[in-house]
């Protein structure tokens, strides 16, 4: 008798408990399942499936889970089967690289990395002395997940930073470093002990008031021989005597400032006899 009356109140209950689940929805329109999630109930997992029967005898409309992993739904109660782990992903984080870098002023650049298949792809860029980035360009990933920017000749002057959003997901930050384009010349290929000659050139980008080193090479080390400052235009010029024979190796180096990393020229060889 006791164990009949402990088996009615627990049919009762799971009728109740059924009945609770089922949503009211306007006339007409399926019964929803809540469809349970095992963590909230360690010791009891109803099932899920096969849905009970609508008042027109179809299976009724399932409301999916949620797990605290995925911000999607799972694709839960599956004719003939039970509630299902989540069938979405976390979008992948895409990634960047530059090539070169260091780059010299004006040099072609080349951005690239991998995101989503066909997803797309937006560039954002910070110039030296700026508090925050901006839009530069916007491409697509092909169906490897591959994309490319390219910036032209002329483009990349100064040191920079750059970062992609792809899927709502960022990419770390790469720093362009920029070296200018440091000319010299020299009046004369060849020239005398104590005779005067000129070396002139000019640095692009502009960094008009600053100064650059000219430079002589002695065995393995360089020595300065002089510091003149950057003009209008960018350009310098200073004049200097060889108190020894030898061919002498000068170069001319810009330091690394807020534009542009450590700078150095190509060499120049200057015959003393």
């Amino acid at each position: 008798m006791r164990r009949s009356i402990v088996f009615s109140l627990l049919l009762a209950a799971s009728v109740a408990a059924i009945s609770v689940l089922a949503l009211a929805g306007p006339a007409g329109a399926r019964p929803h399942i809540i469809c349970p999630q095992q963590q909230q109930v360690a010791h009891i997992v109803p099932p899920c499936c096969p849905l009970p029967p609508a008042a027109d005898g179809q299976p009724a409309q399932p409301i999916c889970c949620t797990n605290a992993q995925c911000p999607c739904q799972t694709a839960c109660c599956p004719q003939g089967g039970t509630c299902c782990p989540p069938t979405c992903s976390t979008p992948a984080v895409p990634t960047i690289t530059s090539s070169p870098s260091p780059s010299k002023a004006g040099q072609k650049v080349v951005i690239s990395g991998t995101a989503g298949s066909g997803a797309a792809v937006t560039l954002w860029r910070k110039l030296a002395g700026q508090s925050s980035f901006q839009q530069v360009s916007t491409t697509s990933a092909d169906s490897t997940g591959k994309y490319t920017f390219t910036l032209a000749r002329g483009t990349v002057m100064t040191d920079q930073e750059w970062y992609v959003i792809s899927n709502g997901a960022r990419s770390t930050i790469v720093t362009q470093q920029v070296e200018a384009v440091v000319a010299l010349a020299s009046s004369a290929r060849s020239t005398a002990v104590g005779r005067a000659v000129v070396l002139r050139g000019h640095v692009t980008p502009s960094h008009t008031g600053q100064r650059v080193l000219i430079e002589a090479a002695h065995g393995r080390t360089w020595q300065v021989i002089a510091r003149p400052r950057l003009g209008r235009g960018s350009v310098y010029s200073a004049t200097h005597r060889f108190a020894k024979s030898g061919a002498v190796k000068l170069r001319v180096v810009l330091q690394g400032d807020s534009r542009n990393v450590r700078s150095t020229s190509a060499t120049v060889t200057v015959k003393v006899t």
